[in-house]
């Protein structure tokens, strides 16, 4: 649970980054393996679809890597049913607009207000890590 806390307190921070994903799942991985936690394969499709979120954010203020496109969830999230179920919310709450599926594989969608948009990811994110934890 001490590794967490280092995501945790990014999030805190607002520092929290789409690449910290995959170390944070590396740590889910090993707290699942020695049984701090279950991790079902759910909970790995959920984190992809934080991790791509987290990318839109970036691209859309400019700091994402150069390997990340707009809207384009193939090489990030294996499941595209969590994507949308996630991305429905989102419309829902009003935290992106103008959504346009495209069959190619694309999910593009407007971020109103980026701080709103952080602070919803995040709020998702910990929440998640919380359920995890405290169902064990």
């Amino acid at each position: 649970m001490h590794e967490i806390n280092i995501y945790t307190e990014k999030i805190g921070k607002n520092t929290f980054k789409s690449s910290d994903i995959p170390l944070l799942l590396k740590v889910l991985r090993q707290d699942a393996k020695a049984g701090n936690i279950e991790l079902s394969r759910e909970d790995i499709h959920l984190f992809q679809v934080y991790m791509f979120s987290l990318q839109q954010l970036e691209l859309s203020s400019g700091g994402a890597s150069k390997n990340v496109h707009e809207g384009d969830w193939r090489d990030t999230v294996d499941d595209l049913s969590v994507l949308r179920k996630v991305i429905d919310e989102m419309e829902n709450q009003k935290i992106i607009t103008n959504i346009a599926w495209n069959a190619g594989g694309m999910a593009i969608f407007d971020i109103p207000d980026k701080e709103s948009y952080r602070t919803y990811i995040y709020s998702l994110i910990l929440g998640h890590l919380k359920k995890l934890y405290e169902e064990k």
